[in-house]
């Protein structure tokens, strides 16, 4: 005689029963963890925006200089006020130095070109937290994301000579 060996249907669906418990508990663990993340990578660009505007400011400090453009690792950095401009192409593009070119992207558009999208001489965003004057806004955001998303960094110099706002939207990350 012949054994008959597997699953019987009672099995089957205790088993299915127990994944379908194990993706309820864990799937939001994993979405937490996302966030994390998303909310991680703007921290790191909300720092490197303050890095960037303090060594500038120390450099224009130095050099005894307030506008125009100041060498940052041998790339022409526009400034006023002694920090850095919010203008994307001649400023944020090469003062942001990751290791690669963060390209300009629209703000109505997804982010699919690098892994971080940015541009400037914005006026305002959505959900931003700061009241701003002039175009002196740079916004940078996650790849796979749009602005409209609210998960961004955002850099602010109003050209006064007073530190720039940098902060960052995290309600849609």
């Amino acid at each position: 005689m012949y054994k008959v060996k597997g699953f019987t249907l009672i099995e089957l669906v205790i088993v299915i029963v127990l994944l379908g418990i194990l993706s309820v508990i864990a799937a939001p663990k994993f979405i937490e963890l996302q966030r994390e993340s998303r909310i991680s990578v703007l921290n790191q660009v909300q720092a490197s925006f303050k890095s960037v505007a303090t060594m500038t400011n120390s450099k224009a400090i130095i050099q005894q200089f307030e506008d125009g453009t100041i060498d940052v690792d041998g790339n022409a950095i526009q400034i006023r006020g002694s920090f850095p401009t919010g203008h994307w192409n001649n400023t944020w593009r090469y003062a942001m130095n990751i290791g690669k070119e963060i390209g300009f992207t629209r703000t109505n558009q997804i982010c699919t070109q690098n892994d971080l999208c940015g541009v400037g001489n914005q006026r305002n965003a959505p959900s931003l937290p700061i009241a701003t004057t002039s175009r002196g806004l740079v916004l940078i955001w996650l790849e796979g994301m749009k602005l409209s998303d609210l998960c961004y960094s955002y850099y602010y110099n109003d050209e006064l000579g007073e530190f720039p706002e940098v902060g960052m939207v995290t309600d849609g990350c």
